[in-house]
């Protein structure tokens, strides 16, 4: 809540959702420090897809899990947070349930994900 000044959490949260919200805004917002805003940002469809590249960096699972659940979201962006999780110590199984499941993410990766974590996707 650091960025735009006596607004509550709340409020904070219906600008970052809110799909007609400006590019510019929500490269702001998506420089807060709440994890929380930094996921409505990534879900938001107007999200221009550099700020999502920035978001796949992200240290909390559930921004990242945003991404991948963006109705605009662009292949070239899903296969860079693709990389990042495959090289995680620690990925994150909604992230990669999420990857797995998106139709636009190509088959090769899929079948890469389910050799690299075949207890997370085995079942889908």
């Amino acid at each position: 809540m650091d960025i735009l000044g006596n607004m509550t959490l709340d409020e904070i949260i219906y600008i970052a959702k809110d799909p007609n919200t400006t590019t510019d805004l929500l490269r702001v917002l998506s420089k807060d420090s709440s994890w929380k805003i930094k996921a409505y940002v990534a879900y938001n469809p107007n999200t221009p897809e550099d700020t999502l590249q920035d978001l796949v960096q992200d240290k909390n699972w559930e921004v990242r899990a945003s991404i991948v659940e963006n109705p605009q979201v662009s292949i070239k962006v899903l296969l860079t947070l693709y990389e990042h999780e495959k090289n995680l110590k620690k990925p994150d199984s909604s992230v990669i349930k999420g990857l797995y499941q998106n139709k636009k993410l190509p088959y090769v990766a899929k079948v890469i994900l389910e050799t690299l974590f075949e207890q997370w996707v085995e079942y889908l």
